[in-house]
């Protein structure tokens, strides 16, 4: 059913942004977490400054010989393995983000019960529901894959999102634009954006990779929170296996939102803006997937690749979006 002012629910329109608020301030305490438990991962490191005093310790005989079997090293290329305190430390910022996940996907459910649609009609509503997929994506593979190392740089820019669509996207529920009621919205948009939280974990993983890299080729006179992380090479294949889901997604979305442009604008192509940046994004990638494949071809640059087509990603949502040069058909921020 397609809302009117009627039907629209401002009571549960306030819930959904109390729910909104509610989940920044947990994610904000899973971001301080995530700090502290990447800061412990940094202090078990050989050459940091609390091993060079527990070795001083040792070496007075003021250690316990249990205490000193607590000690964990590191060498690049094995996973660092954590002590007892980091180990919790990560599992409350790990906990944390559930909690916080929980509510921000309670708060875009509550947006689209108020509208009586699928939530994401705006930019402000296509930004909560992205970061909801991002948290809801590092949520499940998280655990499994002992991934608290990268809740920091997972959290941080689902705040920065958050912030983001409160302080300048913020629409008020309200009716769906004409163009948009059709059963392809819940289709076309809700794979982009699931697709869009795959992008942006593989973009963060890939910019430490880099930076990795770098100090693997040039290693520090004092180690410090990189040299905690896995091994380059690991978050290499990391990122790549991330982007590749999130390129078939992307696929998906590129196809249906042809097919959908047929139904509603007579023809599978018109150059819209968007429908450009789309097919951007998808060739970008594209390429980056065909030269991580090729036999002999730097990775480091395949890399660079992946994140200028996360660049194209951000291109696509903001100044596409925004700018009344770019603006076309998709003219759906919900902000004019």
């Amino acid at each position: 059913m397609t809302p009117t002012l009627a039907t629209v629910s401002p009571a549960l329109a306030g819930n959904a942004n109390l729910a909104l608020y509610a989940s920044m301030i947990v994610y904000t305490l899973a971001m301080l977490m995530f700090a502290w438990h990447l800061a412990a991962r940094t202090a078990l490191l050989p050459g940091s400054r609390a091993v060079e005093r527990e070795e001083a310790l040792i070496t007075a005989g003021a250690q316990t010989s249990s205490e000193a079997g607590s000690r964990r090293t590191y060498a690049a290329g094995p996973a660092l393995e954590e002590s007892a305190a980091s180990v919790q430390r990560g599992n409350i910022a790990l906990t944390l983000t559930y909690l916080a996940t929980a509510l921000l996907v309670a708060s875009v459910v509550l947006r689209g019960i108020a509208v009586a649609r699928p939530p994401w009609g705006n930019m402000f509503e296509f930004a909560t529901a992205s970061a909801a997929a991002v948290g809801l994506v590092y949520s499940v593979l998280a655990k499994r894959n002992n991934w608290q190392w990268l809740g920091v740089f997972v959290v941080t820019p689902i705040l920065l999102l958050l912030g983001l669509s409160l302080a300048v996207l913020y629409t008020e529920a309200g009716e769906l634009m004409p163009a948009l009621r059709s059963y392809w919205l819940a289709i076309h948009v809700g794979v982009a954006f699931l697709a869009v939280a795959f992008f942006t974990i593989g973009a963060a993983i890939g910019i430490l990779y880099l930076v990795r890299l770098r100090r693997e080729e040039k290693p520090p006179a004092k180690p410090n929170f990189i040299e905690s992380l896995p091994a380059s090479a690991a978050l290499e294949r990391t990122a790549y296996s991330l982007n590749m889901v999130a390129f078939i997604l992307w696929t998906f979305t590129l196809i249906a939102g042809a097919i959908w442009a047929k139904e509603a604008w007579g023809a599978y192509w018109q150059w819209d803006p968007k429908e450009v940046w789309t097919f951007v994004i998808w060739t970008v990638y594209a390429a980056y997937m065909h030269g991580r494949a090729t036999a002999g071809v730097d990775l480091r640059k395949s890399m660079y690749i992946a994140l200028a087509g996360f660049a194209c990603v951000i291109i696509n949502f903001t100044l596409v979006n925004l700018v009344s040069t770019f603006v076309g058909m998709h003219n759906y921020s919900g902000m004019n």
